[in-house]
């Protein structure tokens, strides 16, 4: 099947994606096997047997320092096998979307501050979550302190790189972390609609509890979602096929609880936005009967103003009358200009 590298579009955001949410909600429910379907080296060496949620400690902080909190992504304690003694290790992991030099300090001090802690072996794995479809480079699981010439620390850490793993390697696996992120995978030429509903067939059939698989079909729906209203039209139309029966049951199952869960926060959303409505209409009357109060205050005080304007212009405009009909009557008694002029301030052109 060939390859395409250039990165699949992502579907229209219909609905907001929280990429960390998702990522620790999968290893919450599946650690064991993520650890086992991409670093089954690892995993050969760890005992599960007794891990339960109490083992995980996700959100770890350390309080201990008071220039800064550190929160981690995942962390988990785990025993190795044949220890013969109760210790365990740990496990931390860290989702990293951009990739960065300060990225690859981050999790060198988030390791340091774990062993500080615990005084234990520390296991560091990044799950890479960018698009890029290139293999991942050495340089991004590595972080190096040297200087003239001499190495003072090489830190390596795993990693894994679902967007640049193709996707058809992983259609039939029986492990439901590999099912789940292979929604990053890289599809190729293959069809998404016919790979998602392949990937849901095959988590059908494995034996999983039901918040497992809500997780897994969860996951899936929110990275599988159609792009057009063709590609919705695809998928109803596998789904209508025989080999497609338990994909289409998963999905009905749980659209059913997304439904229910939809309307309970539907009624909570609709409140939060009556509330708002209601503010934002109250502050709208607010101001509309503000603006009128203010505009009968604004003609109150105008008139008052205007006929103090008013008052003054007349006796103004009165004052003059007088001053032009003195100055006719002395202009009649053949009084002369300068005199009339001195006496009233008028001058011939007034008088015109």
């Amino acid at each position: 099947m060939p390859r395409s590298n250039s990165p699949r579009k992502p579907s229209p955001a219909k609905k907001h994606i929280d990429h960390d949410g998702l990522h620790k909600q999968l290893l919450t429910h599946f650690f064991e096997q993520f650890i086992e379907g991409f670093f089954p080296e690892v995993a050969a060496h760890l005992d599960f047997s007794d891990f339960g949620p109490e083992n995980i400690l996700s959100q770890e902080l350390f309080p201990e320092l008071p220039s800064q909190t550190h929160r981690l992504d995942f962390v988990a304690k785990v025993r190795p096998k044949n220890s013969g003694t109760s210790a365990y290790l740990i496990v931390f992991i860290e989702t990293q979307g951009k990739r960065h030099q300060e990225f690859l300090a981050r999790v060198f001090r988030y390791f340091a501050l774990l062993h500080i802690k615990f005084a234990t072996v520390v296991i560091p794995i990044v799950i890479y979550a960018d698009t890029s479809r290139k293999p991942l480079a050495d340089r991004w699981t590595h972080y190096e302190i040297a200087f003239a010439g001499h190495r003072f620390l090489d830190f390596r850490f795993l990693a894994v790189h679902p967007s640049s793993l193709p996707v058809r390697d992983f259609l039939n696996s029986h492990n439901p972390a590999q099912l789940a992120l292979a929604a990053r995978m890289d599809l190729g030429s293959g069809d998404m609609v016919q790979i998602k509903l392949d990937l849901l067939r095959q988590m059908a059939k494995l034996a999983m509890t039901e918040a497992q698989i809500e997780n897994a079909v969860l996951y899936l729906e929110a990275y599988f979602e159609p792009e057009d209203s063709s590609a919705f039209q695809r998928e109803l139309a596998l789904l209508a096929k025989q080999e497609y029966r338990e994909a289409g049951m998963l999905i009905e199952h749980f659209r059913k609880i997304g439904l229910a869960e939809g309307r309970a926060q539907g009624l909570e959303q609709g409140r939060q936005e009556g509330l708002e409505k209601g503010y934002e209409e109250g502050i709208e009357k607010g101001l509309e009967e503000g603006i009128m109060k203010g505009i009968e205050k604004g003609l109150e005080k105008g008139m008052e103003k205007g006929m103090q304007k008013g008052m003054e212009k007349g006796m103004e405009k009165g004052f003059r009358a007088s001053k032009l009909e003195d100055a006719r009557k002395m202009r009649e008694h053949g009084i002369d200009w300068a005199i009339v002029t001195d006496v009233t301030g008028i001058v011939p052109a007034d008088l015109a």
